[in-house]
């Protein structure tokens, strides 16, 4: 093996690397804690629906800065005491982000080797850890991408985002100069999957790609990818004609999924039993994990709750800052704040006694961004959120028949609901199953 820092390492930090083995050990009973580092704002795509609106393309971090952070991290501090109040947390994840991450490919390894040595010598605790990367896949196959993940095989989770096939990709992921980007990142996809056992990947659903939904992720599924995440973007884009769309798209995901029971292959995360229930007011967890369960490193070493609340993801608001790398957490007032909101202190009543609330999604930073505090819930995407629960009716107790299951997917929706998202046409039944 060859490390930068050589000159530092002994030859029992070789072998402490070497014998670290295939698995990681966080989630053996104990708390696993995520630090995000934003180590450059560049990006090699211009993603029509990317939340990061205020990029500045020329910003990244420094090796002087992402050693302090680690050294920061590592040490008993404000930062320390934030991420691990409790005292239970023994592992670690490293998550790197832009922009696009693997444009900083040498950062990213030296933080990584600077990390494994620190925790080495300091006998810490986090020698529980794991890197992750969540790349656009334009950089998989480089020289320098492919040495990275070999020399942490067993550590690293990497993923690569492909939104579907060409249409669906192409719609929304171009190049700089307009071009598509899907027939870069397909090839480097099918190397991934042959490679590293790539088995997932993120879909972003837009108005721009909706209507190749339900031939987009089926394509996804044939090409070796069996756990399809998707989400709609929480943006106020969406109209009612998209949530009519949606729901027939899914309704034709569904069927496919249904057929020769796929479903028992291959998950697609549009579809969750959970969801598309009301909850009890005693259920007041925040959603949302960026008040103050997160924590991003800015490429200036400032701290944020969450990358949502840096200036790069902001159009209408200031970044909001918790410290930084020299200081540590500083900014108690707004952790207080961020810890004290609750579903019902940022649900108006229509959203917090909805009879579908389990499931509907949202982000305290986009909040924060729309009406100037995170305690305010944006509500954008609440009919797409319905189209998915009347779909899910369709598809569960579809399901439930196929497999000979006493149970039943039960509909809280109001009947002006399910006419507003059917057109006012009967609910889509498979079989007389429903």
């Amino acid at each position: 093996m060859i490390y930068p820092l050589e000159k530092q390492f002994t030859d029992s930090f070789v072998r402490f690397l070497d014998g670290q083995g295939e698995h990681f050990q966080g989630a053996n009973g104990f708390a696993v804690k995520t630090i995000t580092f934003v180590v450059t704002e560049d990006c090699n795509l211009r993603c029509s629906y990317c939340y990061e609106c205020n990029k500045n393309y020329s910003t990244a971090m420094t090796k002087e800065t992402a050693r302090k952070a680690v050294d920061t991290l590592l040490s008993q501090n404000t930062i320390h005491d934030y991420i691990d109040p409790s005292g239970d947390v023994r592992a670690i994840i490293l998550d790197f982000i832009g922009g696009e991450p693997l444009l900083q490919i040498e950062l990213i390894d030296y933080i990584c080797d600077y990390f494994k040595y620190q925790v080495y010598t300091r006998n810490h605790q986090f020698q529980n850890y794991m890197f992750s990367i969540s790349t656009n896949g334009v950089l998989y196959d480089t020289p320098e991408v492919q040495k990275f993940i070999f020399k942490n095989r067993g550590r690293l989770s990497l993923s690569i985002t492909i939104d579907g096939n060409k249409e669906l990709h192409d719609s929304c992921r171009l190049f700089p100069d307009g071009a598509g980007s899907f027939d870069t990142v397909f090839r480097n996809v099918q190397k991934a999957v042959e490679q590293i056992g790539l088995q997932s990947t993120k879909v972003t659903i837009a108005p721009e790609n909706l209507k190749y939904l339900s031939t987009s992720i089926p394509w996804l599924i044939e090409q070796g990818l069996r756990d399809i995440h998707a989400n709609c973007v929480y943006e106020d884009v969406w109209k009612p004609e998209h949530a009519m769309l949606f729901y027939s798209e899914l309704i034709k995901l569904a069927d496919w999924l249904l057929d020769d029971k796929r479903y028992e292959r291959c998950g697609a995360s549009l579809f969750a039993e959970f969801i598309g229930k009301p909850l009890s007011q005693e259920d007041n967890h925040n959603w949302c994990g960026g008040t103050g369960l997160m924590l991003a490193i800015g490429t200036d070493g400032n701290l944020y709750p969450c990358i949502r609340y840096m200036q790069y993801s902001l159009r209408n608001q200031s970044e909001l800052k918790i410290g930084n790398i020299d200081s540590g957490i500083t900014e108690f007032q707004v952790i207080d704040r961020l810890s004290a909101i609750t579903r019902r202190s940022q649900s108006t009543d229509e959203c917090f006694n909805c009879p579908a609330a389990s499931g509907c999604a949202w982000c305290s930073g986009y909040c924060y961004d729309v009406h100037g505090t995170p305690d305010k819930r944006t509500t954008f995407i609440c009919q797409m959120h319905k189209a998915r629960v009347l779909a899910n009716y369709y598809y569960w107790n579809s399901v439930y028949a196929l497999e000979n299951m006493d149970k039943r997917f039960e509909l809280y929706l109001s009947r002006e609901d399910v006419d507003f998202i059917t057109g006012g046409q009967p609910i889509k039944r498979r079989k007389n199953i429903l």
